[in-house]
């Protein structure tokens, strides 16, 4: 009963946050990155010494996730439906809109309409995009599209799934926080590395065994050579095993030299195919259309197989 139970609060989670999902301008999401870019504000000093950045950067990020957390938690306890309450974090926790917002930027871009393309593209990375081209503008997108689908998508499943809701939205909370400080801080930051190295603890097992699953029904073998060549390089390696799935199999080159807060970092390209142009947005949610239906089989048939055990187990 609990697993069918499980089952269809899934369910009804995914495809309420598909076909109802909620704006961003009275989103929960929107008030904690406020809520962190402020923390961020008040409490980052950029001539202090980094022992102190990295001291004031660990607690800046962890005494407000505990405290949600801890509160969610409190609540969880005293509801009489808990499990439809972690259903209700998982839909404020996934993004489902990034797809959406893709598809919008390929559109203008096909109609000569790049400011208002940069505009829209400003909303959902920390770079900077007022100088970019059309072919800027459309790998922008494209690696963002990328990363965020992953992580704020096929990864929160996978911690509500394995782990629970709690664990979900303490995760959901560090990449909130972490896009929220990379808006006021450069990459290199001292005071952003505490969170960057325990996302990247976080998230390292789980992202690779969803990038290597995924490979199984596409360009196995080209993604394992990106992999191989690039990833392990790449100035984040979790995001570089991303990229290398992606670059791989919409034959374009990804990643790249980028410019934040005015200044340039020099960051490692993937691939050696052409840059990515606006049409290439277009086969992307393709892609991430066959990768979300492989998912879900997958999925589905690790309920089964654990529905049938259960079952053998109680004869």
């Amino acid at each position: 009963m609990q697993a069918h139970q499980g089952l269809l609060i899934l369910v009804v989670t995914l495809a309420t946050a598909h076909f109802l999902p909620l704006l961003s301008s009275y989103h929960p999401n929107t008030i904690l990155s406020l809520v962190f870019k402020g923390i961020a504000q008040r409490v980052y000093q950029s001539d202090s010494t980094a022992s102190y950045q990295i001291l004031s950067g660990t607690l800046a990020f962890i005494l407000p996730c505990l405290t949600i957390v801890i509160l969610c938690y409190s609540i969880a306890q005293f509801a009489y439906y808990p499990q439809w309450l972690g259903g209700l974090i998982l839909y404020l926790c996934i993004e489902t809109r990034v797809i959406t917002r893709a598809k919008r930027i390929s559109t203008l871009l096909k109609q000569e309409q790049k400011s208002t393309a940069r505009q829209l593209l400003s909303s959902i990375v920390a770079r900077d995009v007022n100088k970019l081209s059309s072919v800027g503008i459309a790998k922008a997108c494209i690696d963002s599209t990328c990363l965020r689908t992953v992580r704020h998508y096929y990864l929160i499943i996978l911690f509500y799934i394995l782990l629970g809701p709690i664990a979900a939205l303490s995760y959901k909370l560090l990449l909130i926080c972490d896009h929220a400080w990379r808006k006021e801080l450069k990459p290199n930051s001292q005071f952003m590395i505490p969170l960057k190295h325990t996302i990247y603890a976080i998230e390292w097992l789980p992202l690779r065994a969803f990038v290597l699953l995924m490979a199984t029904p596409l360009h196995g073998k080209k993604v394992v050579h990106y992999l191989k060549r690039y990833a392990r390089y790449f100035y984040q390696k979790n995001s570089g095993w991303v990229l290398s799935l992606f670059a791989a199999n919409l034959n374009v080159q990804l990643g790249g030299p980028c410019f934040y807060l005015g200044q340039r970092f020099e960051k490692m390209r993937l691939g050696i195919e052409r840059h990515p142009e606006p049409s290439d947005i277009d086969v992307l949610v393709n892609l991430l259309t066959r990768i979300q239906t492989f998912f879900f089989l997958v999925l589905m048939l690790f309920w089964l197989a654990y529905t049938l055990g259960i079952a053998f187990l109680t004869l």
